[in-house]
Formats: C-alpha cells, structure tokens, sequence
C-alpha cells in the first residue's frame, strides 16, 4: 500500500475510533437523566392508569416501566394523594399510593408524575341514598306498598327486611334510582311495624292493628230531672282508635269523644219536661241507648222533726205520680235510712236516730230530691255560755254596744231585749260563737235600766237621765241661756271625763239673773262625786251672747284630785273670760 493509502486508513480507523467514543458516552449519559437530551427517548418511562380508588380512600399501585440503568423520580401535585412509595428509583418497579376519603358530592381526579409523565387518578364521588317515604302506614287488610331510591347512577344497593309479614318484590339490587315494590300481610293482631333497608337506609311500615270494639253497659236509664250518666267504657286494642257521637239533641258527650285503645265515654242527659223518650249513642261503631223517664215532680211531708237528745225515730211520706222513681239517702252518719230507701210513685222513708251524748246537732235527708231536715237537742248540760260582759252604763243621748258570745260550735243560742228603749239590731240568733249587737234610745226623763236575755244570760243597761236647766226654781229659761249654759255642760265633761248627768244639784248665774244649771249625780265609785258650781261674778250681755263662756268657780269631784281639777278648771275659765 503506497504512503497515501496508508494515510487514508488511519484517518478512518480516527475517525471510526472517535464515533465508537461518542457512542459510549452518550449512552453513559442517557443512563442517569431521564428523558433529556438526544437519547431521552432510550430512557423513556411508561405508566399503567390505575383502577378508580374507592370514595371511602384505599391504596393502589403504578408500574414504571423504563431501562435498566434509567432513573426516575415519583410526586403529586394534588394533596390528597400520598404514601407515593418509593419515591425514586431506577429501572422497572411498581410505585403504591394512598388516597384519602373523597368528603365531597362529586367525583375527583389527581395525577401521579414520573419524569413528567403523568398517570391519572380518579376517586368517585360517595354514595349517598335517600330512600322514601320514611314512615308510611298499612291497615290490618294489608296490601301493596312501595319505596323509592335516590342515588347517583354508578351507586350500588341492594334491598332486604326485617319483619316476615313483608315481602320484598324484585329487583332487590341495583345501582342508581329505582323502586322496591312491597307486599304487607294482613294483620290479625295488635299493632305492628316492620322495616325495609336499603343501601342502609330504613324505611319503617307501620300496620294498624285488627281492631275489634266492645261497649259496656250497652244501654242506661235516666231520672226526668236528668245529669250524668254513668261513664260507658270502650274496649279494644292498643292503637285501635275510635269515635263517640250523640245522635239526639239532649244527650251531650262531656268527654271521651274520640281515643285509641282502652278508653271511656262521659255524656249528660237534658231534663225531661215531657214522656219517657230515648235517644242514642254510636260509641266505637256500637249504639247506646239512654232512656229518660217522664217528667215527675215530687213533695215530701213533714220537711222536718225534732228528735230528742234520748234519740227516736221518725217517717216522711212521698207524693208522687206513678211510675215516678226516687231515691233517699242520708247525709249524717247518726241518721239511719230503716226503709224506703227507693221507690216508685208514692211511699214513705223511715229512719232512726241514736241518743245524743253531746251538743246539739242537725243532718238532712234527701228524699226525691228534697231535704228533710232532722235536729237533735244537746245530752243535759252539754252546751255552756258565757258572754263578754254583764252590764254596761249609756248616756241618755243614746248609744249603741255590743256583747260577744262563747259557746260550742254546735250550741245555739238567742239575744232578746225586756225594754223597748233597748233594741237587738244584729245577732238575735247564733250558733257557736257570736255577738250581739244592741242600741239604746235618747232618754228624755230620769234614769233608767233595762235588760238583754243572751243565750239564757242577763246583759244590763243603765241609762243616765237628761239633763235641763231652771231658772230661780221658776219658769224654764230662754233659749238664749239654754244656748248659753250647753258648753258650759260640754266642758265640765271634757275637763272631766268621767262626769255622768243624774239628779239636779247646783246652780250658775249668768247675765244678772240666778239661774239654776242641773247636773245629776255622777253614777261611778266610792270616791267620785256629783259636779258643783257656784256663781261668783256677774257678766255682761256681750259675753253671753259671742263667747257663750262658762263662769264656773269651782267643781268638785273625786275627794284627793278636788284642788288639782279646780286649778284647771280656773285656767280653762281664764282663757275664756274677755
């Protein structure tokens, strides 16, 4: 070979030498960088998509197919997507995951990424049923019935029951909105109620019972002057429910008109002004029949008796028109009903009554719905009074007292006046405790006295006599000096209170003429006595007629007080005289 064939060989075996070098270190590079550069498509990946995780989260796992020697990195952008294991690596693996419950109402989509390549994750949305109605209600018949399920479309379910006396139609599962037809048994019990189920869901059928009623009493009589009747009781079975109607005008249901179950009817009857009639109830699906009796009137004779404290016996008689029924009955447990105690037209009621060991006392009888009173006098020495005082002192301008009485509850008593100046205005008769009001007339002459008779008791009054006023032991005196001489009388009485009119006694003189000014006789103790005065001192016209002024110079009352009332006396004359 010539030197420039030589020369052509080993540029080639360079350039053959150089090529093979490149070749080695490009694919040293594709190696360790994935999908970069020119020989990206040697260290290409592959992903295989997942099944769709379930809405309530799960696991799964992505196959990364690649070259032996080619790396690769694994993530998420979407956060509910984790435990992306393991997380790099090289070559051919299987990469797993996590995915949390999907909470939402619609369905989601994430990517997992290796080297950019993407894999899709889908998560449904949960399955959410609504089965209706909730509650729905069959008769003891029984019979068709039927519920409805909502759901999305790719949400499966599937129907069962909890109660025999239901049966489930198919389909009994499915997926998406659909319809469970159902068949209820007839109901030859009490109450009951059973459930269907679907996808969870409980839809409950509550079926009435076989309701069967009894009444009782069936029928009832009634007195013409009407009232209540006797309730009317319904029998049945728990959950049976029933209703009571008046089907006449004067029969009305006070209460019970409607119930379920066990229950009862109240109902009151018009009285009856005419024939017997009858009217009806439908109570639970039964009639009930009242009749009324005709309209009766009745009378009793005697209306009352008297039976001694040694106790006795006694018969009141029934006037009535035939076919008229009634009834006696006693009210206290010491009158005893012998005979008689019903009856029909006329007839007579007997009854007895025990000796009486204590206080008087009264019960009654109700025969044909009229009282008959009885009362019994009290055992000897049973009831004892007394009252609150035994006398009392009036002033002859009249006034008026009272007297309280004390006795026991049952103990009766009577207040009666000896004077006709003396009148009972209240309490004339009591039982037990009381009082006894009295008023006492404007006494014109002298002094009186008069007497009460209470609850067997002696109650006295004493009346003072009037006061008047004499001139010289002559003729009466004018007007005038009458006018004049009445607050000399009103001031004695205030300065001393204890000051009574009686007998005529001492004298004044006022204007110049000697006139004599009557005051009784005080009526108190040993130690108290009749007002005197005496005239010291003329006064002129003026002061009797402007100051109608007392001219007193001296009163003499009870024997220690005499100089202290008098310098009072003198003082209160001061400050009228002019």
């Amino acid at each position: 070979m010539d030197r420039a064939g030589l020369e052509r060989l080993r540029r080639c075996v360079l350039a053959l030498c150089i090529l093979v070098t490149a070749t080695i270190v490009g694919g040293c590079e594709s190696s360790s960088t994935t999908a970069v550069g020119a020989d990206s498509v040697k260290c290409g990946v592959s992903l295989t998509t997942p099944p769709p995780v379930d809405p309530a989260g799960g696991g799964g796992k992505v196959i990364v197919t690649t070259q032996p020697e080619c790396a690769w990195t694994v993530s998420s952008p979407v956060n509910w997507i984790s435990g992306l294991s393991p997380a790099s690596g090289q070559g051919t693996a299987d990469v797993s995951f996590q995915v949390a419950p999907n909470d939402g109402s619609s369905a989601r989509d994430g990517d997992i990424v290796v080297n950019d390549v993407r894999v899709r994750v889908s998560q449904p949305a949960p399955c959410r049923y609504i089965v209706s109605p909730a509650n729905q209600a069959a008769n003891a018949a029984g019979g068709a019935a039927s519920v409805t399920v909502a759901t999305a479309s790719e949400c499966a379910w599937n129907a069962t029951t909890d109660a025999g006396w239901i049966r489930l139609t198919a389909p009994l599962t499915g997926s998406g909105n659909a319809t469970v037809n159902v068949t209820v048994e007839p109901n030859d019990g009490n109450e009951r109620a059973g459930s269907i189920i679907v996808a969870g869901q409980r839809a409950t059928i509550t079926q009435a019972p076989s309701c069967r009623y009894a009444i009782a009493p069936q029928s009832q009589s009634i007195a013409a002057t009407g009232g209540a009747g006797a309730p009317v009781s319904v029998t049945t079975s728990a959950g049976c429910s029933w209703t009571a109607a008046s089907q006449t005008s004067w029969i009305a249901i006070t209460a019970g008109s409607s119930g379920t179950g066990n229950g009862s009817v109240v109902f009151t009857v018009a009285a009856n002004a005419g024939a017997e009639r009858t009217g009806t109830l439908t109570i639970a699906g039964h009639a009930f029949t009242v009749t009324q009796a005709r309209a009766c009137s009745y009378g009793i004779s005697p209306t009352s008796q008297h039976i001694s404290d040694n106790g006795g016996s006694g018969t009141v008689n029934v006037a009535t028109a035939t076919g008229c029924i009634w009834a006696a009955s006693s009210s206290a447990a010491w009158i005893t009903i012998t005979s008689g105690a019903t009856g029909t037209g006329n007839g007579t009621v007997s009854f007895t009554v025990p000796g009486n060991g204590g206080t008087p006392r009264s019960g009654t009888l109700t025969i044909a719905g009229q009282l008959f009173t009885v009362t019994q006098g009290a055992a000897p020495g049973a009831c004892t009074y007394s009252i609150s005082s035994g006398s009392q002192n009036v002033p002859s301008t009249g006034a008026s007292g009272s007297v309280s009485v004390t006795t026991a509850g049952s103990c009766t008593w009577t207040a009666t006046s000896s004077a006709t100046w003396i009148t009972v205005t209240s309490g004339a008769n009591g039982t037990g405790n009381g009082s006894v009001g009295f008023s006492v007339a404007a006494n014109p002459g002298g002094s009186r006295t008069g007497t009460l008779a209470i609850a067997g008791l002696s109650f006295t009054v004493t009346q003072a006599g009037a006061t008047s006023f004499v001139a010289n032991g002559g003729p009466r005196a004018s007007e005038r000096h009458a006018a004049w001489n009445e607050p000399v009388l009103r001031l004695a009485l205030e300065v001393f209170p204890k000051v009574r009119v009686g007998n005529p006694d001492e004298r004044l003189c006022p204007l110049g003429h000697r006139l004599s000014f009557q005051i009784d006789h005080a009526v108190f103790g040993d130690n108290e006595h009749h007002v005197r005065t005496r005239c010291r001192h003329h006064v002129s016209r003026r002061q009797v007629q402007h100051d109608a002024a007392p001219a007193l110079t001296a009163l003499v009352v009870r024997r220690r007080q005499a100089n202290e009332r008098l310098a009072a006396l003198r003082r209160v004359r001061a400050a009228h005289e002019l």
